[in-house]
């Protein structure tokens, strides 16, 4: 079931590791598209080539279609799409600002990073630019909280805010990119004849394209129409993917500073016990509101009394990866906080896993349990008796 990060289909480092994988993917294909130069990014300014418009919009249709046919055939589940939240004014303004520096230094951050990648210089002075612009903003941050918080609206999607099926919404993305790439083009021919230079791309090609486009988008509306709508919505409550209590002891012990541990049971509960390096609610939080301000660096581990039914919206919004401890503190407490016993049979299998559990109990108690050896099962030799007579 898809987003597999998110139900817990691989772990963080081999998260990374695809992410750096599929990074470098995106930024050969920008690459290739002739996204690493400047003059091709600023002549979407000009009129004169807009394959930017045209291969984003081709990345968000497909993406949106994507989602309404793995969403249909019930391959997705759309409750663990990782949105963020929606601060129109903020999100207008860094829209118009971002798009100033665009035109000024041919370049976004992104593609400044494959430009540099390919060796021009001038992408170096956007990265520094950047930087730099970055440093400032958190010196000048307290005179813009204001606005940078400013028309807040959660987490919006088109299909909630205007009450429509996922499919509907993909099917008009879809035509509009391709409405898009049709008044595009000729947006081109009139701007290039102006500035004296040839279209990027001649009109046999935009026909083809356009038809082939348009026979992609009637099969796509074939299949979702045919589908049944998801059953999850993305604004239902998710269920967090769990970690058991001696694989979450395992992954602390050998790198504590990849997760975030909050215990949401009440805070007198959380005080008299919970898992080491957990957070309690604050009295004056107890809704956890501070679990969406974290840094999305880590993964976040929901602690509660047993298997959490009820996922608290501030660790919704959390923007990383989410999961939370099978069983809650009840079952850590069992696992690893508590001395475990040794087995009474022999087995390597019983008896490593013990030895885990004694180490794992020593690390988060600092008592050094008395690591036994499991005592073998003698079973008694049954012998025929003999017979007859002889030696």
């Amino acid at each position: 079931m898809m987003p597999l990060y998110q139900t817990g289909g691989f772990d963080y480092p081999v998260a990374m590791m695809l992410a750096t994988l599929l990074g470098v993917g995106f930024g050969f294909v920008l690459e290739r598209a002739g996204f690493g130069r400047a003059d091709v990014l600023v002549a979407q300014f000009h009129g004169t080539d807009m394959r930017v418009l045209k291969v984003m919009f081709t990345a968000i249709a497909t993406t949106a279609v994507g989602i309404a046919l793995l969403g249909g055939v019930g391959a997705m589940d759309l409750s663990k799409l990782v949105i963020p939240e929606t601060f129109l004014w903020p999100q207008i303004v860094g829209g118009l600002l971002l798009g100033v520096g665009f035109v000024v230094s041919g370049y976004c951050p992104g593609t400044a990073v494959v430009s540099a990648a390919s060796g021009h210089i001038d992408a170096l002075y956007s990265l520094g630019g950047v930087m730099v612009g970055s440093l400032l903003f958190g010196f000048v941050y307290p005179l813009v909280e204001s606005l940078y918080t400013a028309g807040a609206m959660g987490r919006v999607v088109f299909p909630d805010l205007f009450g429509v099926p996922w499919v509907v919404v993909a099917l008009l993305v879809a035509v509009m990119a391709i409405g898009s790439f049709v008044l595009a083009e000729r947006l081109e021919k009139v701007f290039s004849r102006r500035a004296r230079i040839g279209p990027p791309i001649d009109a046999k090609a935009t026909r083809n394209r356009t038809l082939g486009g348009l026979l992609a988008v009637a099969a796509a509306a074939l299949l979702t129409m045919l589908m049944p709508s998801p059953e999850v919505s993305i604004a239902s409550t998710p269920k967090l993917a769990a970690l058991d209590p001696i694989d979450l002891g395992l992954r602390l012990a050998d790198a504590p500073e990849q997760y975030y541990l909050v215990d949401v049971r009440a805070p007198a509960a959380c005080a008299k016990g919970t898992v080491p390096g957990a957070q309690c609610l604050p009295a004056e939080d107890l809704a956890g509101a501070f679990i969406a301000k974290l840094p999305p660096t880590r993964t976040l581990v929901l602690v509660g009394d047993a298997e959490l039914t009820h996922v608290p919206a501030a660790a919704l919004d959390y923007q990383g990866p989410k999961r939370q401890l099978a069983g809650g503190y009840a079952a850590f407490q069992r696992e690893v906080l508590t001395a475990p016993t040794a087995p009474r049979e022999a087995g390597p299998g019983a008896h490593a896993r013990y030895r885990m559990r004694a180490a794992l109990h020593g690390r988060f108690t600092g008592q050094k349990a008395k690591v036994e050896a499991p005592a073998p099962t003698v079973k008694p030799v049954t012998r025929a008796t003999k017979k007859g007579g002889g030696c």
